[in-house]
């Protein structure tokens, strides 16, 4: 598996993420439309888990073995926590609890952003990518 497929991967998780929660509060005809599973508890934990665990395995490694910035990390767990805050203790509360999960979700893919930054700036990562 490579690095570029599995960053692309964690992009699209981390968007789909960041997409069922910009607009699954708003389907109030999921259960009409038979697509009642979206909004389950199972799905939405299966989401923040895999953006959490495709983001570690991008971010990690290029921090560790490369470029040595914490920025990158320090976004995706800001990110992570919001997603976490929103889901946690504003999940009932749409005006708060949507924009939060939304800003994390878009935080992580801002991680992801400037961790490609920095590869390509770097002479270590642009011979393993």
């Amino acid at each position: 598996m490579s690095k570029a497929w599995l960053e692309r991967v964690g992009v699209a998780a981390t968007t789909a993420c960041a997409l069922h929660c910009a607009v699954t509060p708003f389907l109030v005809l999921l259960p009409l439309a038979g697509l009642n599973v979206l909004a389950d508890e199972p799905v939405e934990w299966l989401l923040i888990s895999t953006s959490f665990a495709l983001g570690a395995l991008n971010l990690i490694p290029d921090y560790r073995r490369h470029h040595r910035r914490l920025r990158p990390i320090a976004i995706f767990a800001l990110g992570f926590a919001l997603i976490l805050a929103a889901r946690l203790w504003f999940e009932d509360e749409l005006r708060i609890g949507t924009p939060l999960a939304v800003a994390g979700a878009s935080s992580i893919l801002g991680a992801y952003w400037i961790n490609r930054s920095l590869c390509r700036a770097c002479q270590a990562c642009q011979s393993n990518g």
